[in-house]
């Protein structure tokens, strides 16, 4: 399956538009350097910082973008930085601090189904969607009715 042009051209205009401005407005983290000067010299090191830098801004802030980008020309609902609204009983917040707790003891072996399950049992009343500092995602998209997140 092929992208469309419109796709395309969107990701290419961003990744264009990033490298633009990394190149426009990069400045190395520090001036001074002496080790990594007289290891690979300061033209050599500046290189190597620029190239640091590209890498860690592909890997921090385009693939969300592209992300973004490629769910919506799917059809799908895709949002950066989306507020998860929702809140937890106070029994259910005390089970999932308990197994959290057990599971850096090395009290409980991680099985991901059994704790699923015991803490939706535990849920006694649906939540209001309230909004919490830590509820922010960096990628949400949701295909037909299943909501997916990445942090």
């Amino acid at each position: 399956m092929s992208l469309k042009q419109k796709t395309r051209k969107e990701i290419h205009d961003l990744l264009v538009n990033i490298v633009r401005t990394k190149l426009r407005d990069y400045k190395p983290e520090t001036n001074y350097m002496p080790f990594h000067f007289r290891l690979l010299e300061r033209d050599r090191y500046a290189m190597f910082s620029f190239i640091q830098s590209m890498n860690t801004t592909f890997g921090i802030s385009i693939w969300e973008q592209v992300a973004v980008i490629l769910a919506k020309s799917a059809g799908f609902k895709a949002e950066r930085q989306y507020d998860l609204l929702g809140s937890i009983d106070p029994e259910t917040e005390k089970l999932i601090q308990k197994i959290h707790y057990d599971l850096r003891a090395g009290t409980r072996q991680v099985d991901k189904l059994e704790e699923i399950e015991l803490i939706r049992n535990s849920i006694k009343s649906k939540g209001e969607p309230k909004k919490d500092p830590d509820s922010r995602v960096d990628l949400f998209v949701k295909i037909e009715d299943e909501e997916n997140y990445s942090i």
